[in-house]
């Protein structure tokens, strides 16, 4: 006597309590708080950030300020060292004796030589090839 047993349905589920309703509503709020949080120490360190770049390019500006009339040169190229020195002639002021100095062209050997990291890669070359076939 095989007798079937009927069908037995997953037993319902049980409704939600006041509790279970109460800690998901806690744990959200508490989410947003700690949101708020974050974004509201983003901004303060932010506001720092910004106040402590004025004030040292204020301290720069002042300091570029006194140092400008110190150097007084009016050639870039020469404070930096890419360009020689110049002395002023004839009262001139170093600026224009720089734009005043004769230039001298030096000529430069023609080169044929290639550069051999400028050379084109061959295994890129025969890779290409391949996949152009």
């Amino acid at each position: 006597m095989n007798m079937k047993k009927p069908p037995t349905s997953a037993p319902p589920p049980e409704a939600w309590g006041p509790s279970d309703s109460m800690r998901r509503l806690q744990i959200g709020i508490a989410g947003v708080m700690a949101v708020l949080l974050l974004v509201g120490l983003a901004g303060l360190i932010g506001d720092r950030a910004r106040e402590q770049v004025a004030g040292e390019a204020a301290a720069t500006a002042n300091a570029a300020a006194a140092g400008q009339a110190d150097a007084g040169t009016g050639a870039p190229l020469e404070e930096l060292g890419v360009q020689p020195v110049t002395t002023p002639t004839d009262g001139q002021t170093p600026a224009a004796a720089t734009v005043n100095a004769p230039a001298k062209a030096v000529p430069l050997p023609p080169t044929t030589a290639k550069v051999p990291d400028l050379e084109p890669d061959p295994e890129l070359q025969r890779a290409r090839n391949k996949t152009g076939q």
